[in-house]
């Protein structure tokens, strides 16, 4: 799973370190945390944000904080909401990619984070059908 997971993010970071604006690396880090629920998520979104902060020429460390602070506000959420369902990923995509737009001073925000809600419920879905069956228990401390 690590090895699949691992190629669509190097994948993610090439794109939109050089030809698209959509926030894909988001995108596949919060598709990962909410199927997988594992804590690897926040290393890799430490890594992840670093190496598109270089791609991109931006403060380095600016795009990993905001990772990181939105996937803690996600699995505060995870009593409260049940987190591994549709609704959840479309509306924490949409709101998660409209600020990341916000912050970054992209334009068509709003597009954007139509756009990019769209390829989040398609790829949790297919992370859903692919992994969310073996992973049913959560690996944080409840």
């Amino acid at each position: 799973m690590f090895y699949i997971f691992f190629a669509i993010l190097s994948i993610a970071i090439l794109l939109e370190g050089t030809l698209t604006s959509l926030p894909l690396v988001f995108i596949c880090l919060l598709c990962y945390l909410i199927v997988m629920k594992k804590p690897f998520v926040f290393y890799t979104a430490f890594f992840g944000g670093m190496v598109l902060d270089l791609f991109v020429a931006r403060t380095l460390g600016s795009t990993f904080i905001y990772f990181l602070l939105f996937f803690y506000l996600v699995l505060l959420y995870r009593k409260k909401y049940e987190i591994d369902s549709y609704p959840f990923v479309l509306v924490t995509t949409f709101v998660g990619s409209y600020l990341y737009g916000l912050i970054y001073k992209s334009s068509n925000g709003l597009a954007l984070a139509g756009i990019s809600s769209a390829i989040a419920v398609l790829l949790f879905a297919i992370l859903k059908l692919k992994f969310g069956v073996q992973n049913s228990r959560s690996n944080f401390n409840t």
